[in-house]
């Protein structure tokens, strides 16, 4: 019974002494679309919360600003500016 006793509580100890899991790292970006053609000009989309930069990425290449943008039409190419954790992580 006091092996069993001695068990409980150095499991108990890990377990209250073991470290926080940390919360998932969520991740800030910035990419440029370009425009048309090379003289269409470009436009710029940010966003934050994404998961890993590889869908920071790719959600922001879905988000075609150039419509909106002064040159219009379709987005002919797209850069990743940076990708950066969240400061609040």
């Amino acid at each position: 019974m006091k092996k069993l006793l001695l068990v409980t509580i150095a499991i108990a100890f890990v377990f209250a002494t073991a470290p926080a899991r940390a919360q998932p790292r969520s991740f800030s970006a910035s990419g440029t679309h370009q425009c048309g053609s090379s003289k269409g000009g470009s436009c710029v989309v940010t966003g934050s919360g994404f998961s890993n930069c590889n869908d920071a990425s790719a959600i922001l290449q879905a988000r075609d600003c150039c419509p909106t943008a002064p040159a219009r039409g379709k987005s002919s190419g797209f850069t990743l500016n940076y990708c950066i954790p969240d400061r609040s992580q």
